[in-house]
């Protein structure tokens, strides 16, 4: 399946989770081996002390349910190489906090169709930051379940986002310098 572009944003969500960076591939088969049989692990089974080269490019989302079918997200955690690349702190934010409000709804319906679904999801973006106009990521956004919540419910959000190698821009032909689009401000 190709990658669906989330428009006007240069953001592409890929439900295939054709991973091309090595370090999102190693937390997917971390993620993969803490589920075992089950949909999803629950945040207890996530141990940070596993996830040490991890921890600077992690953030941690709570889902806000509002039982309409789209969730809202904020920021619960926040590794200090995502602060570094958006310029500060983003604890305690919510989507529309970091995005323009057309962008907000276009990223919480993609992280809302992970929380339906259950399953991880690859994004990929051009992103317009500060100090750093060239910025090109791609990430995975994987589900955690709460163990008070039941099984099955998805109340937690892990992301870790890479910056692409130069190596590796060949895999990536969507990502483009021209129209950049503002994926976080």
């Amino acid at each position: 399946m190709a990658a669906l572009q989330l428009k006007p944003l240069s953001l592409f969500i890929d439900p295939s989770v054709a991973l091309v960076d090595a370090r999102l591939k190693n937390i997917l088969t971390y993620w993969n081996e803490k589920r075992s049989d089950k949909p999803m692990p629950s945040r207890s089974e996530i141990a940070p002390a596993d996830l040490v080269s991890h921890l600077p490019r992690l953030a941690l989302l709570n889902v806000l349910d509002d039982g309409q079918g789209v969730a809202d997200f904020n920021v619960r955690l926040s590794g200090t190489g995502i602060d570094d690349l958006l310029g500060r702190d983003h604890r305690g934010a919510n989507l529309e906090d970091l995005l323009s409000p057309s962008s907000a709804k276009l990223v919480a319906a993609a992280l809302s169709a992970l929380v339906q679904h259950k399953r991880p999801m690859r994004f990929y973006a051009t992103a317009r930051l500060p100090g750093n106009p060239e910025a090109f990521v791609e990430g995975i956004a994987l589900p955690l379940g709460s163990d008070a919540a039941g099984p099955g419910t998805v109340n937690m959000v892990l992301l870790e986002t890479v910056s692409i190698r130069q190596s590796d821009r060949v895999h990536f032909p969507e990502l483009r310098l021209e129209g950049l689009e503002a994926v976080a401000s």
